[in-house]
């Protein structure tokens, strides 16, 4: 993976400049968003968004679910932003949560998506429990952003475990209560794939989940955060998977591209379109590599 890096001057004066802007209501950030989303809409991406989604949902207007995501996508960045100010108090009452009593003792492992705002979700999760909350994360390509996020994960109390280190650290803690978080639905890297069906196309997912299940015998939950209104979010925590993990049945990966399905069906414009999400082949031919 190729990291971009930027001059310290220019991280600087981004930072000074996210948390001025961090200092908005989230009301004045979404009309922020909402003034900026045209030209978004208009410079990233757009070819490749458009291709994606009408793959996922042939029978619709590309374009009209494609203006839908950019609408989305400006708005979760802004909320972003406002985690850099946000007290814990205002992210809980903005993010609510049904099921999650069962993450409060013992271990497990909780599988959600790029889909809502899984920043909110993992943030506001880890100012609720009362049990460690770890994330494995596959850094961003942007130095800046993965900085940002690191940033935001320290402030809340979330510890970020990059996937290059998960064994050692499962190794290390895999007696402690906690949850381990995956944000599962990246593209994985070449040895470490499985497939799953996933908005029409076989799909591969990091195999990940499972071998980490396995290796701290516990159970398995799916994560659903679910855009209510704007700036507020309903979390829903399912279990999906639990030792002894029998063969033969649908797999981990498997289960959890199910449940995202449903998420993106639900609301497919809250869904990260953006990526090279069934690699570059495809985009290649497209014209949008």
């Amino acid at each position: 993976m190729v990291t971009v890096r930027h001059p310290r001057w220019a991280r600087v004066l981004l930072d000074r400049f996210l948390r001025a802007v961090s200092r908005l209501s989230v009301d004045q950030l979404h009309q922020l968003a909402h003034d900026v989303q045209p030209l978004v809409g208009r410079i990233y991406r757009r070819r490749l968004v458009e291709w994606n989604l009408a793959h996922a949902f042939p029978a619709a207007d590309a374009a009209s679910l494609a203006d839908g995501f950019y609408t989305a996508y400006a708005q979760f960045y802004m909320e972003v932003a406002r985690s850099l100010s946000m007290t814990t108090d205002e992210l809980c009452e903005r993010v609510t949560f049904k099921g999650a009593g069962v993450l409060k003792s013992s271990k497990a492992v909780l599988l959600l998506a790029h889909h809502g705002n899984f920043v909110w979700a993992l943030t506001a999760m880890a100012s609720v429990l009362s049990v460690p909350v770890s994330v494995v994360y596959k850094p961003p390509h942007v130095q800046a952003m993965h900085d940002l996020l690191l940033t935001i994960a320290t402030r809340f109390g979330v510890r970020p475990v990059p996937v290059r280190e998960v064994r050692r650290e499962i190794l290390k803690h895999r007696q402690r209560s906690g949850v381990w978080a995956i944000v599962a639905d990246q593209r994985p890297g070449e040895n470490n794939r499985q497939y799953a069906d996933l908005c029409g196309r076989r799909t591969a997912f990091f195999n990940g989940p499972e071998r980490i299940a396995r290796a701290l015998h516990c159970p398995v939950y799916y994560l659903s955060c679910r855009r209510e209104a704007p700036g507020r979010y309903r979390c829903v925590v399912e279990r999906i998977a639990e030792p002894p993990f029998a063969r033969g049945g649908a797999t981990v990966v498997e289960r959890y591209a199910e449940k995202l399905q449903a998420d993106i069906d639900r609301a497919p414009e809250d869904w990260l379109w953006s990526h090279h999400r069934w690699g570059k082949r495809d985009a290649k031919a497209f014209g949008t590599g």
